[in-house]
């Protein structure tokens, strides 16, 4: 028979740890490296992600039909679309002998379907999650763990003959990565970038201006082949997630903040300006994916770019 957890028991485990020096210092080491941990460590969004849809894909996808509804949309969909963004990209590789870098692999999807076809990919991740998944599920498949900017340009120097970033771009700092870029991939070779742009100029740094990534990828000798906007094609899935978090993410979250009260009233009460909290991180978020706002501000290109020989 089960044992029921009473209200004031909790609290006081609560209180007590909150009242710990060594608990407050460690809280407080923790929320100091906050940023520089929320993207090179355990990143537990993908993690979920990946648990998700186990394609090993962590990008938009791509849908044929962008009028699609999404309560159309199973994950059966969502998988093949991500499928068939991958297809989009590894269309572009022409280079199929040397070495392809898959600049921020994520889960490895992309790494997976290059070795099906034969090609020789090489992933690159500062994600720890993400480098430990691809070793042993892909143990055949070379791993850098390490920042793009950072990698040691002697050691691969004329090494790759295309470089994929997919969905990464937006996380480079193009000063630092472009000449990198150059003197890693071979001469003639290519470089696939797929990946989101602001349309207009902001102060933001989600991503990078279309414009000014247009004229420092020429200005470092870049040359465009090939320039496709596929924002149409992106949006299902973001109309996708945005109807699963609104229609049943807060409404379940706010359940369950509600039966927590009912529950254990004294601890909710405690931590009631937290679970606030949570919920304005959380109707945030669901702005953040908001397709309507998603498309009149950025737009999603596949560009294709070649080095001169």
């Amino acid at each position: 028979m089960k044992q029921k957890i009473k209200a004031s028991h909790v609290t006081k485990l609560v209180l007590k740890r909150a009242a710990h020096p060594g608990h407050l210092w460690q809280a407080f080491q923790l929320q100091r490296n906050r940023k520089r941990n929320s993207r090179s460590l355990e990143d537990i969004q993908l993690k979920l992600y990946s648990e998700i849809l186990p394609s090993d894909f962590l990008h938009f996808g791509y849908f044929e039909s962008p009028s699609i509804s999404p309560q159309d949309i199973s994950i059966n969909e969502m998988v093949a679309a991500q499928g068939r963004y991958a297809d989009l990209l590894l269309a572009q590789v022409e280079d199929r002998q040397s070495p392809i870098l898959d600049i921020g692999c994520g889960m490895g999807g992309m790494c997976r379907l290059m070795l099906e076809r034969k090609m020789h990919p090489v992933a690159l991740s500062p994600d720890r999650l993400q480098v430990n998944h691809i070793r042993q599920k892909y143990p055949q498949v070379p791993v850098i763990h390490s920042k793009f900017e950072v990698v040691a340009a002697n050691e691969y120097a004329g090494t790759f003959g295309t470089v994929i970033t997919s969905e990464s771009l937006q996380y480079l700092k193009l000063d630092k990565s472009l000449p990198l870029l150059a003197q890693i991939v071979k001469p003639g070779g290519r470089w696939i970038a797929c990946d989101f742009f602001f349309r207009e100029p902001t102060s933001e740094k989600t991503c990078h201006y279309w414009d000014d990534f247009v004229q420092q990828t020429s200005a470092a000798r870049w040359t465009i082949t090939l320039e496709q906007d596929i924002t149409q094609n992106v949006l299902p899935t973001l109309r996708f997630v945005h109807l699963l978090a609104a229609r049943f993410g807060i409404p379940l979250m706010r359940y369950a903040f509600l039966r927590f009260r009912r529950k254990q009233p004294g601890l909710h009460h405690i931590l009631e300006n937290l679970l606030s909290g949570i919920e304005q991180m959380a109707q945030t978020g669901i702005q953040q994916i908001d397709p309507v706002a998603f498309e009149s501000r950025h737009k999603y290109m596949l560009v294709v770019l070649e080095r001169a020989n």
